[in-house]
């Protein structure tokens, strides 16, 4: 993605991960731990008695120490391929891409970057599009852009935002508001609030070299020393991510069958199979035309289909065999700016039919637009 100065504040963070996703993290791992000890040697019996490897190994803490090295190293493999294989495509195509592609350090260090901030407005688009969803409307959000700001209303201004600040408060926003109103969100179960604040957190590194980019290979080599172990434990945090299965429609069929394309994975390859459709997902798929020539996208997670527009789009690439899938970054000038995550080429689109669809999150905003009604009449 073009690398475009960041206009998020900076503000103050702590340097290290909060208490409680330290904690999370230590249970992730250990339970990683035990798995990898019983799927690598088995349950030890003695007699009768069975027991567990990860206890056993602890009598010989070079062993157990050997082991757990042996582990992380694997599970961190296993991550990339995961990624790239599984997760959705925003986030796949430019993480294989930092792995796989060009080997500059600058080339890399923009990819990598380009998979953190496809990431983050992924979140966004599935937590808003999830809230717009729920039976019951999650009405008077409220966000932050930073850990040191005070809570405000959310505006409709905000959900065009070009700034990751104000896409993480959207999310944030989002799961606190349900938590109040006592709503399970999907969103939640995939993204605990502790772990949004390490992505917040870590986002305040980014933005802080965002401001300073790279002027040479040495330094993007250092920069990616520093942030990717990092980024790597965010992914491992998220990794059922790879549970969401994005699809892009290309007909309905007889029988209550759909023709969909799969856009998982770093793979742009069509790859087209049906899909058993219930009633409701039937009636929002035949609902869903193109917005000026793009095809919408829609996100299935935990037995909800969510329609991602108008935040990701997917359309044939100039051959017709190939897919790119389109993120949108910003607003301006009454012109939609999209990004293609695949090779970073942009796309510029009238704003109006991709704000219609924004009439979805109105019942957000419906403390804020009756103020903003109330005032423009008062000064009528």
């Amino acid at each position: 993605m073009t690398d475009s100065p960041s206009r998020d504040q900076l503000e103050a963070e702590r340097l290290d991960p909060g208490q409680s996703l330290t904690e999370r993290r230590q249970s992730r791992d250990e339970e990683d731990y035990r798995g990898w000890c019983v799927s690598s040697f088995g349950m030890v019996e003695i007699g009768q008695e069975q027991f567990h490897p990860a206890d056993v190994l602890e009598m010989a803490p070079d062993a157990a120490r050997r082991g757990r090295d042996e582990c992380l190293a694997m599970i961190r493999s296993d991550l990339e391929r995961d990624v790239c294989e599984q997760f959705p495509a925003p986030i796949a195509v430019p993480f294989h891409s930092f792995l796989e592609g060009p080997r500059s350090a600058l080339t890399r260090l923009h990819r990598l970057k380009d998979t953190w901030e496809t990431l983050i407005r992924f979140l966004a688009a599935l937590a808003l599009s999830e809230a717009a969803t729920i039976a019951t409307p999650l009405t008077q959000l409220r966000i932050r852009s930073g850990m040191d700001q005070g809570w405000r209303e959310c505006t409709r201004r905000d959900l065009v935002s070009e700034k990751l600040s104000i896409r993480i408060g959207l999310i944030e926003g989002i799961l606190h508001r349900a938590k109040e109103l006592g709503i399970d969100l999907q969103i939640a179960s995939l993204l605990p609030v502790d772990v949004l604040g390490e992505i917040r957190r870590l986002n305040v590194v980014r933005n802080s070299f965002s401001h300073e980019a790279a002027k040479s290979e040495i330094q993007a080599r250092e920069l990616i020393e520093e942030a990717y172990p990092l980024f790597c434990e965010v992914l491992l945090d998220l990794r059922d991510l790879q549970n969401i299965e994005l699809i892009r429609t290309h007909n309905i069929q007889a029988g209550g069958k759909a023709e969909v394309e799969r856009l998982n994975g770093h793979a742009q390859s069509l790859r087209i199979s049906d899909l058993e459709l219930n009633d409701d997902t039937a009636t929002l798929f035949m609902s869903a035309t193109q917005v000026e020539g793009l095809d919408r996208v829609f996100a299935c997670v935990g037995g909800l289909t969510l329609d991602l527009s108008p935040f990701l789009y997917a359309a044939y690439n100039d051959t017709g065999h190939r897919t790119n899938v389109w993120d949108f970054k910003f607003k301006k000038n009454n012109e939609w700016h999209m990004e293609c995550v695949a090779d970073s080429t942009t796309k510029r689109s009238p704003a109006a039919p991709h704000e219609d669809r924004l009439g979805r999150f109105e019942s957000l905003l419906e403390r804020v637009e009756e103020a903003e009604m109330m005032s423009e009449d008062s000064h009528g």
